[in-house]
């Protein structure tokens, strides 16, 4: 029910194919290094960031089977209520599943926490908090969903016939986030480049599972795995903020048979202070498709903030709205999402979290 099947390519040889064209003969990469290290640096920055891009474009849809990641679908009502064009705003605990590298503009704590019913039938929750100390900003989450009550039937001849069992499916990813600015990562900033900017960084390792449980005939249909998400945040200027972040970075099958699936996503937001007003738009590459997510957020009264977004998917563009609250740094957010499928599907998200100041 919750996985859907890709065409299958050879991207393995296609990345391998990437890795021999853009190394040299070690010999000439020593004589290099030790001629311009800086220079030789800035080389492998390069590579691995054509790498990636390489794999991206002709490995994101590379996979026979695709798992669907439960951070994709958006964990936050904030996030949700602006369209999930949240990338570049992200400054809460809902950074830990959007963009880690937000992560770094919070200032001591950040609980964060969320519960829905997609399509109206499956439980969706998600808990995270977000610490800062010496080394960095740190956070922990969790985001679950499942479905009970499915049937089990088996073959008898050619006809299928309930066995009056029943069994449940579940899916669950733990996560856990760091993010600092570049600045203060020894290897980036030895690079020269981000020592006067104002970029910031986060990684997240993500632990996945899935599977059944109950019913015979669904033994063996439990897997779990692990990936990388890496995102930027770049502050371009006082309004201004750009955003780039790839997700499940780490390639082949990691659930099983099935594969996280690898995405790239950039976007921008522009405050506007003077009007209370902040304006998104996120771009993504998910599974072989470009999608847009639009949003603002406005705030009429100081503890009042008021959403509304476009989040677009395969079969079209979906209305969400939302309005948040904070009341002595305890938050309550809503959003609700509409679904160009059907109109049944329509959700609604609702969040409390805590911000320590």
């Amino acid at each position: 029910m919750i996985n859907h099947k890709l065409q299958t390519t050879n991207d393995k040889s296609r990345c391998a194919g990437s890795r021999k064209t853009l190394f040299y003969n070690n010999k000439e990469a020593g004589q290099y290094q030790s001629s311009n290290p800086k220079m030789f640096k800035h080389l492998i920055f390069d590579v691995l960031v054509l790498f990636v891009f390489w794999c991206l474009l002709f490995g994101v849809s590379a996979q026979a089977s695709s798992a669907v990641d439960l951070t994709e679908i958006g964990v936050g009502a904030r996030p949700l209520g602006m369209g999930k064009a949240f990338n570049s705003i992200a400054d809460d605990g809902s950074a830990i599943f959007t963009n880690p590298a937000g992560l770094t503009r919070v200032k001591k704590f950040d609980l964060i926490s969320m519960s829905g019913n997609l399509i109206g039938e499956v439980p969706y929750m998600a808990l995270g908090g977000a610490w800062r100390n010496d080394l960095g900003v740190w956070g922990l989450g969790y985001v679950g969903a499942s479905v009970s009550g499915i049937r089990e039937a088996v073959l008898v001849g050619v006809t299928p016939e309930v066995t009056g069992s029943e069994a449940s499916f579940g899916n669950s990813t733990f996560v856990l986030s760091y993010a600092n600015d570049a600045k203060n990562i020894a290897y980036l900033n030895s690079l020269g480049f981000v020592a006067d900017k104002d970029l910031q960084v986060g990684v997240n390792l993500k632990m996945a599972s899935q599977g059944f449980s109950g019913g015979a005939s669904f033994e063996g249909g439990s897997a779990g795995g692990f990936d990388l998400d890496v995102g930027t945040l770049w502050e371009v200027n006082d309004r201004l903020t750009g955003s780039m972040l790839v997700r499940n970075l780490v390639p082949g099958n990691n659930l099983g048979p099935d594969e996280l699936p690898m995405g790239l996503a950039a976007g921008v937001a522009y405050d506007m202070p003077e009007k209370n007003l902040v304006a998104a738009a996120d771009a993504e590459i998910s599974s072989g498709a470009l999608l847009l997510h639009l949003g603002a957020e406005w705030k009429p009264m100081p503890r009042i903030a008021l959403r509304g977004g476009l989040d677009q998917a395969a079969n079209g563009f979906n209305l969400a709205v939302g309005v948040g609250t904070n009341v002595n740094g305890f938050t309550f957010d809503y959003a609700y999402h509409t679904y160009a499928e059907l109109s049944e599907f329509t959700t609604h998200y609702f969040s409390v979290g805590f911000v320590g100041q």
